[in-house]
C-alpha cells in the first residue's frame, strides 16, 4: 500500500443530532520498551502521536543497544528519524474505528455520516488508506471505517478512513479488449459506475454487479 498521509487540518463536524461523548476511544493505557515497539503501531513522543513507519535494532561502539526509529505525525504527515536507548519505553496510542456511510466527495473533502448517530463530517482525501486509487473506489453508500484518535492537546479527531477489503460495483460499460491470458482467458477493460475501471474477463456484461478486491482494484466474481 502507499504510504499514509495524514492531513493536519482539523476534520470539521457538523452533528445532526446531538452525540454523547461518553466513551473514551483512544488512551494512553501502557507503555512498551522501544525494543518491543513494533513497525505501524502508534506512539506518544513530544506531546504528539507518531506512527512507527521503520525500526532499526544496532549496537553502538560502547556495547550500548540503540534503536533507531522513522516516525511519522499522525496529524499533519511530518516525519523525524530518532534514537533511543534500548532502556527507553514509550507509551502507545490506540486507534478505534468507526464504522461510517459514504455521502459524496466535493473538491479535496470526503463527507460521511455515522449511520446511527447521523453525525456527518468530513475528512480530507489524502487520509483514505490506499491513497488515490483507493479513494477512486468511493461510491454512495458504501461502508467506511474511520480511524478517531484521542489527544490531550487535540481532543477526539478523525485520524484516517478505509474502504472495505471488497465491494460490490455495477459495471456502467466494457471499454475494450485488453489482453489474453495463459490459459486463454480474455480480459476487458470495464468502467464502473463510480468511473473506476479494471479489468474483467470477457463474459462480463454491462449492468453486472461484480465484487472486486478494493485494494487491488482486482475482479474477484460476479453477483448473481
Amino acid at each position: 500500500m502507499a504510504s499514509l498521509i495524514f492531513s493536519s487540518s482539523l476534520a470539521r463536524v457538523r452533528s445532526a443530532v446531538p452525540l454523547q461523548r461518553a466513551i473514551v476511544v483512544a488512551q494512553r493505557d501502557f507503555k512498551l520498551s522501544v525494543g518491543s515497539i513494533k513497525k505501524g503501531q502508534i506512539v506518544q513522543f513530544k506531546d504528539k502521536a507518531w506512527k512507527v513507519l521503520n525500526r532499526d535494532h544496532s549496537s553502538s561502539g560502547r556495547g550500548g543497544a540503540v534503536i533507531k526509529m522513522e516516525l511519522q505525525d499522525i496529524l499533519n504527515s511530518a516525519k523525524i528519524n530518532e534514537r533511543f536507548k534500548s532502556s527507553d519505553s514509550l507509551e502507545i496510542l490506540n486507534l478505534q474505528d468507526e464504522t461510517h456511510q459514504y455521502l459524496y466527495t466535493d473538491g479535496n473533502n470526503v463527507h460521511l455520516l455515522h449511520p446511527d448517530t447521523f453525525e456527518e463530517i468530513e475528512m480530507t482525501l489524502d487520509t483514505c488508506e490506499g491513497g488515490e486509487q483507493a479513494a477512486a473506489l468511493l461510491e454512495d453508500g458504501m461502508p467506511i471505517a474511520v480511524s478517531f484518535l484521542t489527544t490531550p492537546e487535540l481532543g477526539r479527531q478523525p485520524a484516517t478512513f478505509k474502504l472495505p477489503s471488497s465491494h460490490v460495483f455495477t459495471v456502467e460499460s466494457v471499454v475494450e479488449r485488453a489482453g489474453q491470458a495463459a490459459k486463454g482467458t480474455v480480459y476487458m477493460t470495464a468502467r464502473l459506475t463510480n468511473g473506476a475501471k479494471l479489468q474483467v474477463p470477457e463474459f462480463v456484461n454491462e449492468g453486472d454487479r461484480i465484487l472486486v478486491e478494493v485494494e487491488t482494484m482486482k475482479y474477484m466474481k460476479r453477483e448473481l
